[in-house]
């Protein structure tokens, strides 16, 4: 029963990565901070996915976005910003170079946060 309960405590806590896959985080992030806004948004939202997955979550962006992992405070950032993502990726239309750096920059805060949260 004790350990049941251990179980169930640890279950319920938020989960955390590792140091060794924490170091492969920051160095993604130290290489993407090199890259044209537009090509930052897009990595920044393939890290913040990859680091899902690390914590333990399967599936595609959306589908862990849609599970509500309680390590995202701000569920509803994240997936508007995902969404900005698929449209520089799918959408043949020029965007604003300004509007572009704007969301670039809040991906990137919203990132280095979450990656700092999740750390041992």
């Amino acid at each position: 029963m004790i350990a049941f309960i251990k179980w169930l405590f640890a279950w319920w806590q938020n989960k955390t990565i590792d140091k060794k896959v924490c170091k492969e985080i920051v160095c993604f992030v130290w290489k993407a901070q090199k890259l044209s806004p537009k090509q930052q948004v897009i990595e920044y939202d393939k890290i913040y996915h990859h680091t899902l997955k690390k914590l333990g979550y399967d599936g595609t962006f959306w589908e862990i976005l849609k599970s509500n992992p309680k390590e995202i405070k701000n569920i509803q950032e994240i997936w508007e910003l995902h969404k900005f993502r698929n449209t520089l990726v799918h959408e043949l239309r020029d965007l604003d170079d300004r509007f572009i750096a704007k969301q670039w920059k809040k991906y990137q805060v919203i990132v280095e946060k979450f990656v700092k949260q999740v750390t041992k």
